[in-house]
């Protein structure tokens, strides 16, 4: 899709104690590919905005099964604004009617014989969701049903169905660019979710991705591209909430406690425990902890066969510290996921007491779809 796109800084609940602060060590990013990006930032809505397209952006025809990944964060961004609210406007209604609302159009009434039916022409302000920014979203949401929705189809087709029966109220429109690009305008700068909502329905409406062309014009809009490790971490959690929510509970940005027995004194408090993603299996409690890194080199510097010292003792706290918290805790998987931008090499799987922990590097600079068998092939592994 020809688009600018520029990440925004989110860093929330930033400080000293914050155990990712070595995440922001300096990467090759320009290896990596525009589209992998763009597919990232799909994945990582909440820190994109997507801007009006460029013509001087080269595009290709989107991949197949670039339908059924927008469908699939269209009904998940879609969900959530269900349930804050779909927002609506006043529009004008005029009715016959027997008793007087609004105000009384006398001519109209007079015209159309009105009074002696004991009616009366009204005009009158109702506040209604049936307008064009939510019919787009229906319509939207309709098309997709008539295309393929790629190997989840039938998942994908259940939450489809289910958001358009509870927009029932909302009628169909004849979708256009210029039916969604006049709605764009219209919003207003607190209404962030639905610019979002728009632009994957203006995605959907036609498919094209940004291409690199040979001296690499079409990467200069990420120049503008900040926080890539905040890019990086926020895809793969929601890569595996959209695709593994049916067999993991899976939790981004996790507070983890530690097991205080004694009553605390003193000023000072412990530092938090966040890792980036924990995931429980629903069926047999097994629970991973996952860690991505985004860093230009995955050993330590002065001993390229050992694991970086600070990562090591970071994913220990977090598997160790949570063994009083149940079964699936105390066997707890740890993996270290390291953003390579090339390919990389089985690095560590090892048993530390019972915990079995691992170290893995995501390539990407490969296809796609191989990315996203990757991250697949990782949590699978993980419940064997």
């Amino acid at each position: 899709m020809s688009l600018e796109v520029v990440a925004k800084t989110q860093i929330e609940n930033a400080d000293d104690d914050d155990a990712d602060n070595d995440n922001h060590d300096a990467h090759p990013a320009s290896k990596i590919p525009v589209r992998n990006w763009w597919h990232m930032l799909l994945y990582a809505w909440n820190l994109a905005e997507f801007k009006d397209r460029h013509n001087d952006v080269i595009k290709e025809e989107a991949p197949d099964d670039l339908h059924a990944l927008l469908t699939l964060i269209l009904t998940e961004i879609t969900n959530k604004q269900i349930r804050r609210g779909l927002r609506g406007e006043y529009v004008d209604r005029s009715e016959l009617l027997k008793t007087v609302r609004g105000r009384i159009d006398f001519t109209g009434t007079l015209r159309e014989l009105a009074l002696y039916r004991g009616q009366l022409r009204c005009e009158y302000d109702e506040y209604s969701l049936n307008v064009p920014r939510n019919q787009i979203i229906f319509s939207t949401l309709h098309k997709s049903l008539s295309k393929g929705l790629g190997k989840d189809a039938e998942m994908l087709q259940r939450r489809v169905e289910r958001l358009i029966h509870m927009m029932i109220d909302i009628e169909p429109v004849r979708l256009s660019r210029r039916l969604i690009a006049g709605e764009l305008r219209k919003l207003g700068r607190n209404e962030r979710e639905y610019q979002l909502v728009l632009r994957i329905c203006d995605m959907l409406y036609q498919l094209e991705m940004p291409l690199d062309d040979e001296e690499g014009k079409s990467m200069s809009y990420w120049e503008r591209l900040k926080d890539e490790w905040e890019v990086y971490e926020t895809f793969v959690a929601n890569f595996y909430k959209l695709h593994n929510s049916n067999e993991w509970d899976v939790k981004p940005q996790a507070h983890l406690r530690w097991n205080e027995t004694a009553v605390r004194k003193g000023t000072m408090r412990l530092p938090r425990m966040m890792p980036d993603i924990v995931m429980t299996h629903k069926k047999s409690g097994k629970v991973v902890i996952l860690d991505t890194k985004w860093k230009s080199t995955v050993t330590a510097g002065k001993d390229d066969n050992a694991v970086k010292t600070e990562d090591l003792y970071q994913m220990w706290a977090y598997i160790s510290s949570q063994n009083h918290m149940g079964e699936g805790h105390r066997n707890a998987t740890g993996i270290l996921l390291y953003a390579q931008p090339q390919a990389g090499r089985e690095w560590l799987k090892t048993k530390i007491d019972a915990h079995p922990f691992r170290v893995e590097t995501l390539d990407l600079t490969q296809e796609w779809q191989d990315i996203e068998t990757s991250l697949q092939n990782l949590i699978k592994e993980a419940t064997m």
